[in-house]
């Protein structure tokens, strides 16, 4: 059968604590990557500089849907689709979150910044995501490039719902401790569909454990959550709910499901 995967990074392929990719979803990977009419991609929050954590594996995949979908990759063609979000909504919703406690970053496909914000009290958040995540910290607009996807974090994240309905615009995700942000068509089943138009023909599977992969687990043809994930909407979209990432049983579990 001819078949797409696209699958998430964090906490579905790349483990964030242990900080490697456990030994069967690397077997996985390598299996589907020698299979005949089989195509692998990626669907994840992070730029492109991020997608180092996948190691030797990156060269398994043709396509990278990155940043919730504001980009799309072809590993032969170079972008195929890119959704920068305006300045103008950019700088709407640095206004509306300027009198809160929230730090803002703006991420393109190889760089990350922090949008200044004059009110916030957590300095301990800037110093973290410049000294320990070598984000530069930017004080204008115009003196960056196109920004695709902004992350907004804090201890006043959460009041973003108040203002909600005035963010039409724009694409909000909110995750446990922050909410990510892109052009309001924007999110993973959006790029993957850029992909999925060039083969009609083929399956679609799809496996993520965010708050962010729900569109893509809803669309696909078999969609797959991790156990592990912690947004009850993501499991109940799915078709099947795979082992937690802990247990490092997904090879089996792909054989058992007749997904391989």
């Amino acid at each position: 059968m001819k078949r797409i995967y696209f699958f998430d990074i964090d906490q579905t392929l790349y483990h964030n604590d242990k900080k490697i990719i456990l030994p069967q979803t690397k077997k996985l990977i390598l299996d589907l990557a020698n299979k005949p009419d089989i195509i692998l991609g990626i669907a994840t929050g992070r730029n492109y500089r991020n997608l180092n954590v996948l190691g030797d594996l990156i060269s398994c995949f043709q396509y990278f849907v990155i940043m919730n979908g504001a980009v799309t990759i072809s590993k032969i063609d170079g972008i195929i689709d890119e959704n920068p979000i305006p300045r103008e909504y950019i700088e709407c919703f640095v206004n509306k979150i300027k009198s809160f406690n929230i730090l803002l970053a703006g991420v393109n496909v190889d760089k990350e910044v922090i949008l200044y914000n004059p009110n916030l009290s957590d300095l301990s958040l800037v110093n973290y995501y410049q000294k320990e995540l070598n984000y530069d910290l930017v004080y204008d607009l115009k003196f960056m490039s196109k920004i695709y996807f902004m992350v907004a974090l804090g201890s006043d994240v959460k009041k973003i719902r108040n203002f909600m309905n005035n963010l039409n615009f724009l694409n909000v995700c909110f995750w446990q401790n922050h909410v990510d942000l892109t052009v309001n068509y924007v999110n993973k089943y959006y790029g993957i569909s850029k992909v999925k138009s060039k083969y009609p023909d083929y399956q679609l599977i799809c496996i993520g454990d965010g708050s962010n992969d729900v569109e893509m687990l809803s669309y696909a043809d078999i969609g797959i959550a991790m156990g592990n994930s912690l947004y009850p909407r993501t499991k109940e979209v799915a078709k099947f709910i795979a082992p937690h990432i802990d247990s490092d049983q997904l090879y089996d579990f792909f054989q058992k499901n007749i997904l391989i």
